[in-house]
């Protein structure tokens, strides 16, 4: 069971955009289930207000998490570059979602005949799914010059034996960049790291042969000249919108698309996109289950997902994973969360309840989303509904049977 965990942005945006307490004031449709009764708090299935929901560019106003810290320095003191925090635990960590980059200034290497990147470097990340890579700029594109470092690393000097560097632009250019993705850190508890996710010293770039130091940053200096530089990538823009294409839609014509009208096959780079559902009156619920019809073309190829997130008191969200996946037609649509959904009320939420909601994230890399055919790339969204038993009645797991009343 995933622990409770506040996504700060989202409180910050639920405080500040369009979504509203949505009441619902006329009488509750009771849905017949095999062995109780359960009650349709609200149902929408975008053809009418939309007002009620919200959209948020979550990348706006997003600072670096690269810093120097002595906190498990390189040697045992001093100072290292260091890519986490304290903000989720007492000894160091990183959060779900991060994209930060260390960069080495602009380089000219027009007289090395052998340049070489050397560092030394420890990391502590969820292996698998979150990395660093070192990049170097290639024809005016990032390439990863590693595979990703990813799991549980000490402190490793790679020497003399570095990145070999002649194949790569001059100015040279070059970046550490650590992604995380949706779900398991330390912001969710799911994966504890320790001092996590990761830090870098004596980045140096020189040439083999001649031993000519082009770059050396081991510790700041007092003038604090020369440095790498912490960054993150710039607001990506708010690209949820509702659309009438009649391939994505559940329920012709209208449902939610993350994504640019211009190129329909394509979702843009270095997203994080919030669609906010409105926050629905569940205060007379035992329990409760968000229901919706989602549509995926997002290729495994890369690491774009889709995160989501519930909530039953109205302002703490959990998080319940990251999906992906490529149906390969605009007809398909995801089975779990439209016949089974999620439950809204299964964490830590003891009760009673106030209010439902649910929110979801598009996360795209450096590439974009895409490109797939008809149109869909990306996810779409449709028919979303609120359902369960009402309190002092059994707790089940919500079946098919107990919905298809809203279709007859």
């Amino acid at each position: 069971m995933n622990k409770l965990f506040i996504v700060l942005a989202i409180m910050a945006l639920v405080a500040s955009t369009a979504v509203a307490k949505l009441n619902v004031d006329t009488p509750a449709t009771e849905l017949n289930g095999p062995s109780r009764e359960n009650v349709l708090f609200w149902f929408d299935d975008m053809e009418g207000d939309v007002s009620l929901y919200g959209t948020a560019d979550l990348t706006q106003g997003a600072s670096p998490h690269f810093h120097w810290d002595t906190y498990y320095a390189y040697g045992g003191s001093g100072e290292s570059w260091w890519c986490g925090n304290f903000d989720y635990d007492a000894n160091g960590g990183y959060g779900n979602s991060w994209d930060d980059r260390l960069v080495i200034p602009t380089l000219d290497l027009s007289t090395a005949t052998y340049p070489i990147l050397t560092y030394a470097y420890r990391h502590d990340s969820e292996p698998a799914y979150d990395f660093t890579y070192v990049q170097a700029e290639s024809l005016g594109v990032y390439r990863n010059l590693n595979r990703g470092y990813d799991g549980v690393q000490a402190w490793t000097d790679i020497g003399v034996y570095g990145f070999v560097l002649v194949p790569y632009d001059d100015p040279f250019n070059a970046r550490f960049r650590f992604v995380s993705d949706g779900a398991y850190s330390d912001q969710d508890g799911d994966y504890l790291s320790d001092g996590g996710a990761f830090a870098v010293d004596n980045i140096q770039v020189f040439d083999y042969f001649t031993g000519y130091v082009y770059f050396y940053d081991s510790e700041p200096e007092p003038a604090r000249e020369g440095e790498c530089v912490p960054a993150v990538p710039s607001a990506a823009g708010d690209y949820w919108h509702l659309i009438d294409r009649a391939c994505p839609a559940l329920s012709d014509p209208h449902s939610w698309w993350c994504g640019d009208d211009a190129d329909t096959s394509f979702v843009p780079p270095n997203l994080q996109n919030a669609l906010f559902s409105p926050l629905v009156d569940i205060s007379a619920a035992a329990a409760c289950t968000a229901h919706f019809a989602m549509h995926f073309a997002i290729p495994t190829v890369d690491n774009d997902y889709v995160s989501m997130f519930v909530t039953a008191d109205g302002a703490n969200y959990y998080s319940i994973g990251g999906w992906w996946g490529d149906f390969g037609s605009c007809d398909g649509w995801g089975g779990t969360p439209y016949n089974i959904g999620f439950d809204c009320t299964q964490f830590d939420f003891p009760g009673p309840y106030t209010y439902a909601g649910f929110v979801w994230v598009m996360n795209t890399t450096d590439n974009g989303c895409g490109p797939a055919g008809g149109g869909d790339a990306g996810a779409m969204i449709d028919d979303l509904w609120f359902e369960g038993p009402l309190a002092g009645s059994p707790v089940e797991e919500t079946s098919w049977g107990s919905i298809k009343a809203m279709y007859q």
